[in-house]
């Protein structure tokens, strides 16, 4: 492990220089020498990105271009490779960091604490993102909500109970590497273990899935020391605009995985649904762990996708055949249609929210509008400065320290 840095921030990235090249800048900007950036580049077009990196004179960056194409995973599997810090962030190529991100390794370390996960408070979307409902709205602005800078540890194993009974459905309840700080001889002992850090389709779901199952606790705080992005050229930017679905083969998010092994049980197209469900499945498998795998609600899985992708309903229903023929007894008809009723109760009560708080904002401050995420991580680091006036991260008076039971 290098002494020199405290911090790696990975960025995998592929044909998107007009995202990657800010990001980048962003990151450099912040001014320790014991904070390293990695950007690992498999892209094909005329990368300016390439270019761009040929004329930094930092150190502290370190780019690979490979040109030969890659599946997302193995992108991110390469990159983590050659993180250097005594913690690793992993962000998208939209995304970036605040400078307080090195605070919150240095509060990790003094606390011991092998995973540090922060709230989402803070989000950046492009100019480009637009959304089916509220369009251009949200175009170019940073948001920010409340903080309290507490901390809450966390039973790493038993949040995982509770993401494999929603089907596993975004990482929000697990210990985070996307968007988080984990100790690098973390990623290690899963290298030891399996071969490799990511399974599936989805690096951000498989890293949370298989921490939780190597992790004890880990520290979930409530403050935002990275900011996630959203570009319209981005999965992110896709689902909003309800476009983010498709046939395996045809889809260009899957065509890279040249050899992709999909479950039967799964409903066989590509969806922000499946491609999560796949990535905890996928690692799952890839850790060995056939209890945890025969605990995840195929049935609330297979609800989800009825309601928001029936015209998929003959893959859905052959996957839920696959099951039964496989001996799983919790995807019967009463079952699925307990699970359906509960995704639709849950659908109409956001809507409910969304139509009480119709302002695209919701609620959430707007720290400006600005054309890149270089200039929304200036505009973050001024608003958290104004706002903590010196203190800390994690104060005396705002720690605690309780674990979930």
């Amino acid at each position: 492990m290098s002494e020199q840095y405290l911090v790696s921030i990975v960025v995998p990235t592929h044909n998107r220089s007009k995202y990657a090249i800010p990001c980048v800048k962003s990151l450099l900007e912040i001014k320790s020498e014991r904070l390293q950036v990695v950007v690992h580049d498999t892209s094909n077009d005329d990368c300016q990105l390439a270019a761009w990196a040929a004329d930094q004179a930092d150190s502290r960056l370190v780019y690979v271009h490979w040109k030969s194409r890659l599946s997302m995973t193995e992108n991110h599997e390469r990159a983590m490779q050659l993180a250097e810090g005594e913690y690793v962030c992993l962000i998208g190529d939209d995304d970036t960091v605040s400078q307080r991100i090195l605070e919150a390794a240095e509060y990790a370390k003094a606390e011991n604490v092998d995973m540090l996960t922060p709230r989402v408070k803070a989000f950046y979307y492009w100019p480009d993102f637009r959304t089916k409902f509220y369009g251009a709205a949200h175009a170019g602005r940073i948001y920010l909500e409340t903080f309290g800078r507490g901390a809450e540890t966390l039973q790493a194993s038993k949040q995982l109970d509770k993401a494999l009974h929603e089907a596993c459905q975004g990482t929000d309840a697990l210990p985070k590497l996307y968007h988080g700080l984990v100790r690098r001889n973390l990623l290690d002992e899963l290298r030891r273990r399996s071969g490799k850090i990511f399974f599936g389709t989805s690096p951000d779901m498989s890293a949370s899935v298989s921490l939780a199952m190597i992790g004890k606790t880990y520290c979930l705080l409530d403050f935002p020391f990275t900011m996630p992005g959203g570009g319209g050229g981005s999965n992110s930017g896709r689902s909003a605009m309800g476009k983010h679905k498709g046939n395996l083969k045809d889809d260009p998010h899957m065509k890279p995985f040249t050899d992709l092994q999909w479950p039967a049980e799964l409903p066989m197209f590509f969806s922000v649904e499946t491609v999560w469900a796949h990535a905890a499945w996928a690692t799952l498998e890839g850790m060995k762990d056939e209890k945890r795998q025969s605990q995840f609600n195929l049935a609330r899985l297979y609800a989800l996708c009825l309601f928001y992708h029936r015209d998929y309903a003959k893959e859905i229903f052959a996957a839920r055949r696959a099951a039964q023929a496989g001996g799983n007894s919790q995807v019967g008809m009463v079952r699925l249609v307990s699970e359906f009723v509960s995704v639709v109760t849950k659908y109409t009560f956001s809507r409910l929210k969304r139509v009480m708080k119709p302002n695209a904002s919701n609620g959430r401050e707007v720290v400006g509008v600005v054309e890149d995420v270089y200039l929304a991580r200036q505009a973050l680091d001024n608003k958290l400065e104004a706002r903590l006036a010196g203190a800390g991260i994690c104060t005396s008076s705002t720690r605690t320290r309780s674990v979930t039971e």
